[in-house]
């Protein structure tokens, strides 16, 4: 177990990118959405197609507006797994935090479909063989079985993932059970191969079902098993250190093979699997805490449970698998010579690591966002780097205020004290969600465009 204070030397920085905007990469997005449209075109077809249900009365729409609930059902539920395969093409032309964002959205509608597929049937079939809403549901229950399964599972799921549950939940809990969806879509698949052929009565459409699900399979085994597999073998991994930064804070240092050439620069974020006997079996999101290098990379740590606090025993020398990287929140996102940085809490590990990283000609000022002067962690090493581009830091402490004060410490007034030229800096901000969304809102008060306020919100 690690217990020295000293930390391992650090490596020489490489010459800063230069400040250039990000090449267009949006093609894997708008293929998404073309995907998306076809899809959504094909239930619209089938519903046009079906309207003859609708001919036969109450009982006939309720059929209809079943069946074309679970055809929508299966077309989000591919959907929600592309999102979460990691591809990642999709992941740097829109960011991880969009694809979240989607994916949230997404999951909701799937819920309300999920559930009204089977209710709808029930009140159809029902109504015209007069047997009643509760028997007919029932029959449905037990005749597809596998099916009822699945969709137990996807409501189960999507009641947990309300953040006032995850609140009350363990990450590593919530994770495991989320991995559920995957059984879900394993009891539906036959369910969904016949709900294709009987709605749509087309072996073009049966067929281009079946190729979505065996595309969505193959992107979900590349991108979050085989890559993250090969790139873990290809660098070699392991710790290398453990040092304390505060009572509840720890740098990690990793060293490995070939390290230049694994695609990662500061400010982007890896799940980590530490190969220790009580730490394998999960795996945890942190971004870089500072500029990866051909010798090292760093992570810090905050210890909020006992997940966290085991990764304080690591030994050096335990293998690391990782998966990534992810995440926009770099300095190749650039279009203004002048920066402005804000990390509130840990939020401010991956703002370090983006600082080392910014073109030497920037101008950059820094806000450092903590409730007292003990939280604040890498404060030397801030300070060094805004020292030596010289550029100017604040240390903001204290209550967070009420959103009606206008003197909060985060509200529009202090931030135009505090840089009187907020406007035509560009922004990049990493906090808890709460904290991102207040203070954006605050910057867009004050007139930053949107387009130039880049936030990396440590929600999963």
């Amino acid at each position: 177990m690690p217990t020295t204070a000293m930390r391992p030397p650090p490596s020489p920085p490489g010459p800063p990118p230069p400040a250039t905007v990000r090449p267009s990469s949006r093609g894997s997005a708008a293929a998404l959405i073309v995907l998306a449209g076809l899809n959504l075109g094909a239930v619209a077809a089938v519903a046009l197609h079906g309207t003859a249900f609708a001919g036969a009365g109450t009982a006939g729409l309720f059929t209809w507006a079943g069946r074309v609930a679970g055809l929508l059902a299966e077309v989000l539920l591919v959907g929600q797994f592309l999102l979460a395969a990691r591809i990642p093409w999709l992941e740097r032309s829109v960011g991880q935090d969009v694809l979240l964002r989607w994916h949230r959205t997404l999951g909701q509608i799937l819920l309300v479909a999920v559930c009204a597929h089977p209710l709808l049937l029930a009140a159809g079939y029902g109504g015209a063989r007069l047997s009643g809403f509760l028997p007919q549901a029932y029959t449905l229950a037990t005749t597809y079985l596998s099916a009822t399964a699945g969709a137990v599972v996807i409501v189960v799921v999507a009641a947990l993932s309300v953040a006032a549950a995850r609140r009350r939940l363990r990450y590593e809990i919530w994770y495991a059970i989320h991995l559920a969806t995957y059984a879900a879509v394993v009891l539906a698949f036959g369910h969904q191969l016949s709900a294709g052929r009987d709605l749509a009565g087309s072996p073009v459409i049966t067929l281009w079902w079946k190729g979505q699900l065996v595309i969505t399979a193959a992107c979900l085994v590349m991108f979050r098993l085989g890559l993250p597999l090969v790139r873990s073998a290809r660098h070699q991994l392991r710790v290398s250190a453990v040092v304390p930064e505060a009572p509840d804070v720890v740098s990690i240092y990793l060293c490995g093979r070939r390290l230049d050439r694994l695609p990662a620069v500061g400010g982007q974020f890896f799940q980590w699997r530490f190969l220790s006997p009580d730490a394998w079996w999960e795996a945890h999101p942190y971004s870089l805490s500072a500029s990866p290098t051909p010798q090292q990379l760093r992570i810090t740590v905050g210890l909020v449970g006992d997940g966290t606090e085991r990764l304080t025993r690591l030994a050096p020398g335990t293998r690391v698998l990782v998966e990534g990287p992810y995440g926009t929140f770099t300095a190749d996102t650039l279009t203004t010579p002048k920066v402005l940085l804000i990390g509130a809490g840990l939020g401010i590990t991956p703002v370090r690591a983006l600082l080392e990283e910014l073109p030497r000609r920037v101008d950059v000022t820094l806000l450092h966002r903590v409730g007292v002067p003990d939280e604040a962690v890498l404060v030397d090493e801030l300070s060094s780097l805004i020292r030596s581009r010289r550029g100017r830091a604040h240390l903001i402490t204290g209550p967070r205020g009420s959103s009606d004060d206008p003197q909060r410490p985060m509200g529009p007034a202090h931030l135009r004290r505090l840089v009187p030229d907020i406007t035509r800096r560009e922004v990049y901000l990493c906090g808890p969600p709460g904290f991102c969304t207040a203070t954006t809102a605050s910057l867009r008060q004050l007139g930053v465009p949107a387009a130039r306020i880049h936030q990396e919100a440590f929600a999963l």
